[in-house]
């Protein structure tokens, strides 16, 4: 009973230590992945998304996922410097609100697909919500395998390329986004178009 016990609690804290927090509540979701967009998902892709028309240099963001918004636009929306961290799916890079470092931001490419949102798309069974979008003139889909809307979490992935998505997510437990977090991460993934329009 007692080795049984143990091994319940090894079980746990392996669990807990794979798992994200934010205010005291575990998550099983990556800061850096909605579910779609998994390294799986980049074999055989149907090429179901939108084709990018006008693909964006994206050596920067690729390099170092913190380049995705400029200095100019962190502050245009009121968020702060970027911590650098690495995921499954590439390098990552997590934003918090200037004034709230409960409201947060992670933006990621996903380099572990190689066909871009259409591997995304080819995950949408995965999915709790899937609603296909554009993001200043580039094909976009908000995703998530739970649908955490209404709990301040959004998941927005921009196809910046044919072979390149970018994934961006917001978890917000306070002002506005806590309740409607989806216009913040179309916010965000506006910006970074025009930051990598910019070169």
């Amino acid at each position: 009973m007692r080795r049984s016990l143990v091994l319940l609690l090894a079980a746990g804290a392996l669990v807990a230590g794979c798992s994200s927090t934010k205010n005291g509540t575990a998550s099983s979701e990556s800061p850096f992945t909605t579910g779609a967009g998994s390294p799986s998902a980049s074999s055989g892709s149907s090429g179901s998304a939108p084709k990018v028309s006008n693909p964006l240099k994206t050596s920067s963001i690729e390099s170092d996922a913190c380049s995705a918004l400029s200095a100019a636009k962190r502050t245009e929306l009121g968020l702060g410097d970027g911590e650098r961290g690495t995921t499954s799916v590439g390098q990552g890079c997590t934003l918090f609100a200037a004034d709230d470092r409960l409201n947060q931001i992670d933006i990621s490419p996903v380099l572990a697909n190689k066909n871009g949102l259409s591997d995304v798309y080819d995950t949408k069974a995965n999915n709790e919500y899937f609603e296909p979008t554009e993001v200043g003139g580039y094909p976009a889909v908000y995703a998530a395998s739970l649908d955490a809307r209404n709990k301040g979490k959004c998941g927005l992935f921009v196809g910046v390329t044919d072979q390149l998505a970018v994934n961006i997510l917001v978890q917000y437990d306070n002002g506005p986004g806590a309740s409607d977090p989806c216009p913040v991460a179309l916010k965000v993934g506006e910006a970074m178009i025009e930051t990598l329009k910019e070169g």
